[in-house]
């Protein structure tokens, strides 16, 4: 069987919740360029993290040739493909971002019926502010409490929410997270791995892995990607840095409950 044809693009910045982030983003270059606060190395007197055991998962025959320990180097395409395999191996998960001032969570399924659903807060702190369904061939949104079917042919809100939608699709294909981490051809595990407290309230050690010189995507300049993985290759999370038309922005994004059920219904 090959490969899915539609997966979310879990670790680029241009995952669905990054791009409806971004494009509710303030226009204050200063307070977008926000960098989330990254995780503390593990030490010996920090607490015990909870490993990933999610019923089923098994390190991907892709990862095989990745070495996850202090200071290795791995290419690119390796890294690539590894990160790929490695969430089609789990199929279904929790996903948490944070791009500048804005945060969000969706609830993904891999495979032959792909899907998203979750909320982003507003600018003022309202939490889930703006909800949003992808299922199938059907996009909704909702945003000051009404869901809106998208549509190419229909008003204006719904043709933007088709629009949205067709980006998602576009962005699913697994083609794209490999194409973002192997445009650098080198990365790192840092020294030792890194305490992440994920936001279902579980810890977990990670290696750190970023990539060694800056590289281009898709027309910005990409100064730090950062990896997140576990022992068994579990991505954990990732943070991307870039520069683009002279503002700088991060975005991070954190996977948990990875492999556990996922309900997605479009909305009544």
């Amino acid at each position: 069987m090959g490969r899915p044809k539609h997966v979310m693009a879990a670790l680029t910045t241009t995952a669905i919740g990054a791009v409806l982030l971004t494009g509710c983003s303030s226009d204050d270059a200063d307070a977008d360029a926000k960098e989330p606060v990254a995780s503390s190395p593990a030490t010996s007197g920090s607490p015990a993290a909870d490993e990933s055991s999610a019923t089923g998962y098994t390190t991907p025959a892709a990862c095989e040739g990745v070495r996850l320990e202090s200071e290795a180097t791995i290419s690119g395409k390796d890294l690539a493909a590894c990160v790929v395999a490695a969430m089609e191996a789990y199929g279904t998960g929790t996903e948490y971002v944070l791009s500048g001032d804005r945060s969000g969570t969706t609830r993904f399924r891999f495979g032959d019926d792909p899907a998203m659903a979750g909320d982003i807060d507003g600018e003022d702190g309202q939490e889930g502010a703006t909800s949003f369904v992808f299922l199938g061939d059907e996009e909704w949104i909702k945003s000051n409490g009404t869901w809106v079917k998208g549509d190419p042919d229909g008003d204006a809100e719904a043709v933007v929410v088709a629009s949205v939608g067709k980006a998602y699709r576009v962005l699913s294909d697994p083609q794209v997270t490999a194409d973002v981490i192997a445009t650098s051809p080198e990365w790192k595990v840092d020294t030792e791995k890194a305490l992440i407290s994920l936001e279902n309230g579980k810890d977990t050690n990670a290696w750190r892995i970023t990539n060694t010189k800056p590289f281009t995507w898709n027309g910005a300049t990409m100064t730090e990607y950062i990896v997140w993985l576990e022992d068994d290759a579990t991505p954990v999370g990732a943070q991307g840095t870039s520069q683009a038309g002279g503002t700088s922005s991060t975005t991070l994004q954190h996977f948990y409950d990875l492999g556990e059920p996922v309900t997605i219904e479009s909305p009544k």
